[in-house]
């Protein structure tokens, strides 16, 4: 009778795991620690909001509106808002969801070893986990949380396969529902699950029984049976999700082209090889002693192939309709440790058969070649797989073409190594040699893209924190930890410094905006104005009041730092001083409504200081010397009012001045200030598109002219 292990026997064995568990969180913590800010809005940002919210209040919630059943991952970093700063807080966070990203390795290395020795199940476990998609792991996204739940589940539903019991089940259900509490997209993998025991169910000896006393019309009547309960159920689910109703309804075809898209992206992510040998390896080979470790892993393995490529077909034909063409292997990536268990098996028991080969030959073609490589987007996010062919292009120089040409050959030459494994004499020197080069090579492949693959997220990254006041957390310092509201307008634009300012400062309590545009998710505001003197209601009841794009207030200033303006409001209500509506960062007017006229206004709250003198207009197509049409300007000046929507409006019109803007120049206008606030309001028509006159031009908006105004006293004109 052989002697259980010991517990320092169990450790022993379980330093080769450790070694490459804290090798590779070693390699990814050094690269988010080259991360300095987040980049995904607003995802990030908002996960932030909800595990802040939960680490001081023990409830999610975003701008202190309650949020309801956040995902796990926000609970999972709520501690890290404990250890001080946000900045700390943050690189504590990269930290955490990078430990608990590699700890993929371990579910992996489990669900390798159901089919191969330690040593291989080693070897597929280290290959999951250097896959493109560990370049997710500094992000604060549910992906580095999910990824390993996702494997430890699999590997649980596939021990309920070997022997069903109701404690593996009941733990299996767990992992199941902790992983699709994570993303909710994982919820498929209840259906996997039950799809697999459903199998096992048909397969029994019972149902053989049964089956084997069906006339040809039973056989209809099942199958008649079966295609009611699938049509039942698409309308069941169609009922539920207007994803699935959309895209099946309307658009099947997409479906087919956006899981061939995620599959491919998948496929050259991993090394090619791995997606092939993969899905060969599962048609077992003939005269295979079947044994129920095999089958439940060969089980497991092809409903996850199933469900997870259906659901990424589903999901990048949705986006497709709604919002952009996307390829979307994000939504595969749980796959990985399947495929390299897989390929693990094919090297040490065999290859599969004939037809198998044959079949994963046809779809890995298939899907690698016909997956649009994006070699313009890098990083792209949705797709951490496509970094090799982005390196190939930007580092070595090599065109589209080629590339292509590339990935055609990895492809056969994944073919060739098939055969090779397939009818080489195992354990021979030369099946060996194959082996071990092709697992050198995949490793090396995908980790190559992996480290692109972080290195494209570090120069985004790095690219953003470059255009941040620095230090980051300067409002914190600036004000000692006392409330702030942000208040901006044309925010829209590009949200990237308001969200980074309110991440790295945990005094911004509320972000609002004079025109509508201050960006979510979490509550925002647009206040009304409830004078004409410029007091907006209502009061944020904050100590100060951050300011941007041109908003200026009547209260005293604390700091001006880039773009932004700190004012000590003492909790009382915002009154403006002056601000532009209606421009674009880069000072131009445009049609943003497409009515055919591009209009902007000023208002001047604050004239305690002016004296006698004049306001000033000026409006520039200085920039603009390429052709156009010019442009009809209307200037309306007035003294302020309060317009139906709350907002300001010229009570009544003092004086107006139509004059042409034309190319290349600047025309101005000089108007007689109302005594009081008073509001300059413009309007151009027609307007202009770079891109309409020059189709090489980025720019398609409708513009009218860069805006100024202010104003110019008497005794200086």
């Amino acid at each position: 009778m052989s002697q259980r292990p010991t517990l320092s026997d169990r450790l022993v064995a379980a330093i080769p795991l450790l070694t490459l568990y804290f090798g590779l969180a070693a390699l990814y913590a050094w690269q988010a620690s080259r991360h300095p800010v987040p980049t995904i809005y607003s995802d990030e940002i908002e996960l932030a909001w909800l595990s802040r919210s939960i680490s001081e209040t023990g409830e999610a919630a975003r701008r202190g509106d309650p949020y309801g059943l956040a995902t796990l991952v926000a609970y999972f970093l709520a501690p890290v808002w404990w250890v001080g700063s946000a900045a700390t807080g943050y690189a504590a966070a990269k930290l955490l969801l990078v430990l608990a990203m590699t700890a993929t390795v371990f579910p992996a290395y489990a669900l390798a070893r159901l089919v191969v020795p330690p040593w291989y199940a080693l070897a597929a476990a280290g290959g999951a986990t250097i896959v493109p998609a560990l370049a997710y792991s500094p992000i604060l996204v549910e992906e580095p949380l999910a990824y390993p739940l996702a494997t430890l589940a699999l590997w649980l539903i596939a021990r309920v396969y070997v022997e069903p019991t109701w404690g593996r089940a009941g733990l299996a259900v767990l992992a199941c529902a902790a992983a699709m509490l994570t993303r909710t997209q994982l919820s498929i993998l209840f259906a996997l699950f039950v799809l697999g025991l459903l199998w096992l169910c048909w397969q029994s000896e019972r149902a053989l029984r049964w089956r084997s006393s069906f006339s040809g019309w039973d056989w209809v009547g099942l199958v008649t049976l079966g295609v009611g309960a699938a049509v039942g159920a698409s309308a069941f689910l169609g009922h539920l999700s207007k994803s699935w109703r959309d895209t099946t309804g309307a658009y099947p075809e997409r479906i087919i082209e956006h899981a061939a898209w995620a599959s491919g992206a998948l496929a050259i992510g991993i090394g090619v090889l791995p997606l092939l040998a993969g899905i060969a390896a599962l048609a077992r080979p003939r005269g295979e002693m079947t044994d129920p470790k095999t089958r439940a892993f060969v089980i497991t393995s092809v409903f996850a192939l199933v469900v997870f490529v259906a659901y990424a077909g589903i999901k990048g034909a949705q986006i497709s309709i709604t919002f952009s063409t996307l390829v979307v292997e994000r939504n595969l990536i749980y796959l990985c440790p399947i495929l390299f268990a897989a390929t693990a098996l094919a090297f040490v028991r065999g290859v599969g058969r004939g037809w198998a080969i044959a079949g994963a030959t046809v779809f890995t073609v298939y899907v690698v070649t016909e997956v649009p490589l994006r070699l313009d987007n890098y990083p792209y996010y949705e797709a951490h797989g496509l970094s090799l062919p982005a390196f190939l292009n930007r580092e070595w120089g090599w065109p589209e073409g080629r590339i292509e040409s590339t990935l055609l050959i990895a492809c056969f030459v994944s073919v060739g190594i098939l055969v090779a494994l397939r009818y080489l004499r195992r354990g021979s020197v030369v099946f060996t040699g194959v082996a071990a080069t092709a697992a050198v090579a995949v490793f090396a492949w995908t980790l190559t893209a992996e480290v692109y693959a972080a290195e494209g997220e570090r120069r985004l990254a790095r690219q953003i924190a470059d255009n941040l006041p620095a230090p980051y957390d300067w409002v914190d310092r600036a004000t000692g930890g006392g409330s702030v509201v942000v208040l901006g307008q044309q925010m829209n634009d590009d949200p990237t410094g308001v969200y980074l300012t309110e991440f790295f400062n945990r005094s911004v309590k509320k972000v609002w905006s004079t025109d509508g545009t201050a960006p979510g998710p979490g509550a925002i505001l647009t206040p009304d104005l409830a004078s004409a003197d410029g007091t907006l209601t209502p009061s944020p009841e904050t100590d100060y009041a951050l300011t941007l794009n041109g908003v200026e207030l009547q209260a005293p200033v604390v700091k001006r730092l880039g773009p932004y303006v700190l004012y000590d409001v003492d909790r009382e209500a915002l009154k403006l001083a002056s601000g532009v509506n209606g421009i674009d960062r880069d000072g131009w007017i445009a049609d943003t409504d497409r009515n055919g006229v591009a209009e902007a206004s000023y208002n001047r709250f604050d004239v305690s200081r002016d004296g006698p003198g004049f306001a000033r207009v000026n409006l520039s197509r200085v920039a603009w010397c390429s052709g156009g049409a010019p442009g009809k300007a209307t200037v309306r000046i007035g003294p302020i009012g309060i317009g139906p929507d709350n907002q300001p409006a010229i009570s009544r019109v003092t004086q107006a001045q139509t004059k042409t803007v034309t190319q290349c120049t600047a025309t101005g206008f000089r108007l007689a200030a109302p005594n009081g606030p008073w509001r300059i309001e413009v309007e151009i028509s027609p307007t202009f598109s770079p891109h309409d006159i020059d189709p090489n031009h980025s720019d398609r908006r409708q513009l009218g002219a860069v805006f100024t105004a202010g104003f110019q006293p008497l005794f200086g004109a």
